[in-house]
């Protein structure tokens, strides 16, 4: 019983993440087609493929040749194998690097109710000092009681050309989206300080449906526009003593209000910090509550920031 769970659940996430594969599949009488892999259903033992016009026909897995067979069954048990892996990390923060030449250290953090059968949304941060682990701590209670899985990045901080670190950004992304079981269509940015601008910045140049963003003590840094996904939610925590983001939230608003962003504000007691517990936890109940579905996409161009002497650091 427990083994014909567990396929259900490598089939309902192989709907959620087509990884599709284009290969030549030949049937038992000789015929050949190409076409990407997209799921087997366990149940009625068909594979779904997709052809180069875009159809998706269900193909009883009995009519396949031996080789395709096993090369599916190989799928699988790679599938399988991952599955319990990530299941393995519930409640765990598991830190990895990405493989290539930045070698960019990330940490993940998988909430108790994790379930690879249903992935959770996931929000990737930044601090202005690089430290990953460090600003993943500042969002891990949200992530557990929201049931979301946090990603904390290192090597990102403030003082550091955007030549330099761009090439980090593009390597470690795709590890992240490899290595950590996720929503594809529920992800989220977020930092402080410079780990927010960072924030905004990635939200235009990186082509994902990004929903929204945390931004703590942030701010666009001169910006004229921003080019994020529309109808994104961004939640602005600062605190009350914090007086430049503050002000620089005021007059950047009517930017994100152009880039049909939803704005909303939260402030706690304090200065230049990472916000309380509590109001992060409410601000990313926010997000959660007020993130559009669907798969808009950024502009993929980075408006530059002039007033962003080091990366995110506000002027005195």
């Amino acid at each position: 019983m427990k083994f014909c769970l567990l396929l259900i659940a490598i089939h309902l996430a192989q709907t959620i993440y087509s990884m599709a594969t284009e290969r030549i599949w030949t049937d038992i009488q000789g015929r050949s087609i190409k076409a990407e892999f997209i799921s087997l259903d366990d149940a009625t033992s068909q594979v779904k493929l997709r052809l180069s016009n875009g159809s998706e026909p269900l193909i009883p897995m009995k009519t396949l040749s031996p080789a395709d067979c096993a090369w599916i069954a190989e799928q699988q048990r790679a599938k399988m194998a991952f599955f319990m892996e990530q299941k393995a990390n519930v409640g765990k923060v598991v830190s990895l690097k990405s493989e290539g030449e930045e070698s960019v250290g990330f940490h993940v953090y998988y909430p108790t109710t994790f379930d690879p059968a249903s992935p959770p949304a996931m929000i990737i941060m930044f601090s202005p000092g690089g430290n990953g682990k460090g600003i993943l701590g500042t969002v891990k209670a949200a992530c557990e009681s929201l049931g979301w899985i946090g990603v904390g990045c290192d090597n990102f901080k403030n003082g550091v050309s955007e030549s330099t670190l761009d090439p980090k950004w593009h390597e470690v992304l795709p590890a992240i989206e490899k290595t950590v079981l996720h929503n594809p269509d529920l992800i989220y940015l977020g930092g402080m300080s410079g780990g927010a601008l960072r924030s905004y910045d990635y939200s235009e140049t990186t082509m994902r449906p990004w929903k929204g963003v945390l931004a703590m003590g942030g701010w666009l840094a001169g910006k004229t526009e921003l080019g994020c996904p529309p109808q994104m939610a961004i939640a602005c925590v600062n605190g009350d003593k914090d007086k430049g983001a503050i002000e620089y939230g005021k007059r950047e608003l009517p930017i994100l209000q152009k880039a049909q962003a939803t704005v909303k504000s939260f402030e706690f007691s304090g200065g230049h910090v990472v916000g309380t517990p509590d109001i992060i936890l409410e601000a990313m109940q926010w997000l959660q509550k007020t993130t559009v579905p669907g798969k808009r996409m950024p502009s993929g161009e980075r408006h530059h920031a002039p007033l962003d002497r080091d990366n995110g650091t506000l002027p005195k």
